[in-house]
C-alpha cells in the first residue's frame, strides 16, 4: 500500500487521469469560481445512474458572505454541542479498516506538521471541515427520500460524479461528511424545508499549489488484495 505526493492544480484531462489524480484538498486560494464552471460541474453531475431514475438528490451551492455565515454558524455548533447527523456515522469497522484509517490520519497528522499527542491541534484541524478549508464555494447535498442502503449508493454515485468533474476543471475538492453533522444549522441557514435531510457536503475550489498538504495522495490497497477474477 503505497503513498506519494502529485500535485493536481492542472486540469485532468481524461477519466483516467481524473481517477489517478484525485485527491481531498485541504487548503485553498481564495480565488472564486466562476458560476459557469460551477453550473457545468453539477448540471453534468445530474447525468449519475439512481434506482430506477429517482434522483434522490437536491444541490445547494454557497459562497461568498452566504458561505462565511454559514461557516461560522457551523464552527460555533462544533464548539459548543455535539454531531447530530439525520443518518447514523458507522461506529464499528473491520480491523484491517481501522488499521488503514489509523494510518492514514497518522499520515495526513504527520503532512500537516501536527504531533498526534497534541489533542489542540487535532481539534483546530477537525473544525477546519466547517470552514470548509478555506475553499470559495461549499456544497451540501440533500434528500427528501426515506435514506436507505440503495439511496446511499445514488448519492455516492451522484458525488463521484461531482469529484471527477471538478478535477477535470482543475478544482480540488474535499467530501465531508462533517458537513452533515449539524443539519438544522444549514437547514436554517438555507431555508429548506424540514423533511429535506442534509447528508453531506464538500468544499470546492482552486487547490493552493503551494501546499504540501494538498500533494498527499492517499494510499489504496493493491487490487490484487482486492479484486479477484473467475
Amino acid at each position: 500500500m503505497n503513498s506519494e505526493m502529485i500535485s493536481i492544480h492542472e486540469t485532468a484531462t481524461s477519466v483516467t487521469e481524473a481517477l489517478d489524480t484525485r485527491h481531498s484538498i485541504r487548503e485553498y486560494l481564495s480565488q472564486p469560481i466562476p458560476e459557469e464552471i460551477l453550473k457545468r460541474i453539477f448540471e453534468k453531475a445530474l447525468r449519475s445512474p439512481s434506482w430506477k431514475n429517482s434522483q434522490p438528490w437536491k444541490v445547494h451551492i454557497v459562497s461568498g458572505g452566504k458561505k462565511d455565515l454559514l461557516a461560522e454558524a457551523l464552527t460555533k455548533a462544533a464548539l459548543e454541542s455535539t454531531p447530530r447527523p439525520e443518518t447514523s456515522w458507522p461506529e464499528s469497522y473491520p480491523s484491517d479498516a481501522k488499521k488503514r484509517m489509523f494510518d492514514l490520519g497518522m499520515k495526513i497528522y504527520g503532512v500537516a506538521g501536527i504531533d498526534r499527542k497534541d489533542k489542540e491541534a487535532r481539534d483546530k484541524f477537525m473544525l477546519r471541515n466547517f470552514e470548509f478549508f478555506g475553499a470559495p464555494t461549499a456544497v451540501f447535498i440533500t434528500s427528501k427520500f426515506d435514506l436507505n442502503f440503495f439511496v446511499g449508493i445514488d448519492l455516492g454515485c451522484f458525488l463521484q460524479s461531482v469529484l471527477l468533474l471538478a478535477r477535470e476543471e482543475g478544482l480540488g475538492t474535499c467530501p465531508q461528511a462533517a458537513l452533515g453533522a449539524f443539519p438544522d444549522v444549514v437547514r436554517n441557514a438555507l431555508t429548506l424545508p424540514q423533511e429535506e435531510k442534509v447528508i453531506l457536503g464538500l468544499s470546492i475550489g482552486y487547490p493552493n499549489p503551494d501546499s504540501e498538504l494538498n500533494r498527499f495522495h492517499t494510499p489504496r490497497e493493491s487490487a490484487e488484495d482486492l479484486i479477484h477474477f473467475y
